[in-house]
């Protein structure tokens, strides 16, 4: 993961730079983000920050974990049990029974076994979203609770605006300006 930050002084723009890598690292979203820029405005409290998802996991389904039986699941990684199981009470109720931690009994037919193995238990993307603003929120400085979110004119990048003053026109076109040069910067459109 990269990570770029301007606006202040050395010192400070190290110790950002320092800031956002642990941070990352600490919530676990190092490897799901590729880059970071931070953009520090200290005379006039402004706080841009811009963050480019990279690599986000595939999304497991019933058929990668576990090996279907007749009328039964067997299940071959633990991990994702509590909402594999929620998912088929959810929807089938009293016909799904698990009769130990590894085996789950499934009365259903065919056709909604075929269903049910394609069925979507965890998807990564639906919370990535939330954890990076959990980790912008802990890089932000305290005092910088007003938020304007630049809307993402392509997906993969989520640019937040903070400041403890009204966010003005002028900031937020700052911040666009800034994200399309970071997008030019890496190649993208």
């Amino acid at each position: 993961m990269e990570v770029r930050v301007e606006g202040g002084d050395e010192f400070a723009n190290a110790s950002y730079s320092k800031i956002c890598q642990n941070v990352f690292r600490d919530i676990g979203l190092h490897s799901n983000v590729d880059n970071v820029y931070m953009y520090c405005n200290p005379a006039e409290h402004v706080f841009i920050i811009s963050v480019k998802v990279g690599r986000v996991p595939s999304p497991v389904t019933v058929n990668d974990m576990t090996i279907r039986g007749d009328k039964r699941l067997k299940v071959t990684n633990e991990r994702y049990v509590p909402r594999l199981l929620a998912l088929l009470w959810d929807k089938f109720g009293e016909r799904v029974k698990q009769l130990s931690r590894l085996e789950i009994s499934v009365d259903l037919s065919p056709e909604e076994m075929q269903e049910l193995m394609k069925m979507v238990v965890y998807d990564p993307r639906e919370d990535l979203n939330t954890r990076i603003l959990d980790a912008v929120d802990r890089i932000l400085p305290e005092g910088a609770r007003v938020r304007y979110p630049i809307p993402a004119q392509s997906q993969g990048r989520l640019t937040i605006i903070a400041s403890e003053n009204p966010i003005t026109d002028e900031w937020k076109r700052k911040a666009e300006e800034m994200v399309s040069a970071q997008k030019l910067s890496e190649g993208g459109v």
